[in-house]
């Protein structure tokens, strides 16, 4: 009995979403596929900031968050900083009229369903930010006012100076 018990911890442990993950957490080499087909796994992304935005097209709340993700990646990207807009959308062809309708440039990416579900168990849209050795620095799941400001401060301070 007492095995199964620590069987059923450890499913529970391993199963757990990487949206509940804590900070300080190595984030799982996930791999993702670009919309020109080429495919980015997180440990090619060694020794950048990563800020990982998952979200969706029918997502109201990933809408105000976009634009924001979009001035971050156009205000940091001459830095050791990378975007992943992450879209979990079940049909591929809403992702170019939305991003054109917001004007949102960043480089989209698509996850596998079971990353995808992993991702956005606790809501969408969801954002982790990455360290240069794919520890989670920060995780916010839904939109929040104060986003932009609270990013600015992290990535200030994480990100290598510029040249």
């Amino acid at each position: 009995m007492r095995s199964l018990a620590t069987a059923l911890v450890c499913l529970a442990v391993l199963s757990a979403p990487l949206a509940a993950q804590e900070p300080d957490a190595r984030f799982p080499d996930l791999e993702f596929v670009g919309a020109d087909g080429g495919a980015v796994r997180l440990s090619q992304l060694k020794g950048n900031v990563v800020l990982l935005n998952v979200w969706a097209t029918w997502c109201g709340p990933c809408r105000l968050e976009l634009p924001v993700v979009q001035r971050m990646y156009d205000k940091y990207s001459d830095r050791n900083f990378v975007v992943l807009a992450v879209n979990v959308d079940a049909d591929r062809r809403r992702v170019e009229p939305f991003m054109k309708r917001y004007n949102i440039s960043l480089p989209v990416y698509y996850a596998g369903p079971e990353d995808a579900g992993q991702m956005t168990a606790l809501g969408i849209p969801s954002t982790f930010i990455l360290g240069p050795d794919r520890i989670l620095i920060d995780r916010v799941v839904g939109y929040s006012a104060d986003v932009e400001e609270r990013w600015k401060k992290l990535l200030e301070r994480t990100l290598k100076p510029r040249r």
